[in-house]
């Protein structure tokens, strides 16, 4: 052991303790300079893990409408009237256990317009099977009658006729319709142009979908909204994963600034504040 060791950590395994200090600073440089390896970070291979979109990690998605790569986010609308923006990952991913899957991802809202304050509409995450190329504008947030789809909405526009319960909600919809299956009051103003972390983990075997949202990348431990839904009765086990967005005579700017997703759950989530992901394909 002492050939592998400074002699002031060898001194500390054979009990000789007269000088701490060097010992301690001996063990704090031994860690530094990676003999004590397996504090690492570890590096996880994801089905995609896009920290931005620049370059080659935004040709692996298909824009739409006004989606447009921008600074290297994701930009799915501007702030302008009655438009649309969505974006998938090009490639069908296949969903192996009972539909499981996990994502996280970042989003900011700016520039909300419209005559009563605030804007509109919001954005989705959805994971889907009807094409990379759909969408739609206003209300429905770019996702109205894509199905099948399950869609979790961070929704900055009251739509009575699909009783939202206010103008900053997160919601769970099924099969394009936009009248979600269980929301919940938001836990911050989602259009103040913060950065925002969401993670969206579907458990296939006990058929629950948790979202959490919170303001820095450490994943929170109790999930913002839970609702059980049987996904293998939804759709098939070949889907597409992405975003969508949408104005209407309100309008907002909608932008992705990173996405990482895995076709099954990930026990704890994806959170890039304890682990390091990369795409399993290598990009």
């Amino acid at each position: 052991m002492r050939g592998a060791l400074p002699a002031s950590l060898y001194c500390l395994f054979e009990g000789c303790m007269q000088n701490r200090r060097r010992v301690i600073a001996a063990i704090l440089a031994a860690v530094g300079s990676g003999i004590f390896s397996h504090g690492a970070v570890a590096e996880t291979a994801i089905t995609a893990a896009l920290p931005n979109f620049s370059g080659s990690n935004g040709a692996m998605l298909q824009k739409n409408g006004d989606t447009a790569i921008s600074g290297g986010s994701l930009r799915l609308t501007r702030s302008q009237g009655t438009i649309y923006g969505t974006a998938f990952l090009k490639d069908l991913v296949t969903l192996p256990t009972n539909r499981s899957f996990s994502a996280y991802f970042t989003f900011r809202i700016t520039e909300p317009k419209c005559g009563l304050g605030g804007g509109a509409d919001g954005l989705t995450f959805i994971v889907q099977t009807d094409s990379s190329s759909v969408g739609s504008m206003g209300g429905g947030i770019g996702y109205a009658g894509i199905l099948p789809s399950v869609a979790v909405e961070f929704d900055t526009f009251k739509n009575n006729e699909f009783k939202d319960p206010n103008s900053n909600h997160i919601g769970i919809s099924l099969n394009g319709d936009p009248e979600s299956v269980a929301t919940v009051n938001a836990p911050f103003p989602l259009i103040d142009g913060n950065v925002y972390h969401a993670w969206v983990d579907y458990d296939g075997r006990n058929n629950v979908l948790q979202v959490r949202l919170g303001d820095t990348d450490s994943r929170p431990s109790e999930a913002t909204i839970s609702h059980k839904v049987e996904l293998e009765s939804v759709f098939g086990d070949r889907v597409y994963a992405g975003f969508t967005a949408a104005t209407g005579t309100c309008s907002e700017q909608h932008e992705i600034l990173s996405f990482y997703f895995n076709n099954d759950e990930l026990v704890g989530g994806i959170d890039t504040s304890l682990d390091s992901f990369v795409s399993s394909s290598g990009e």
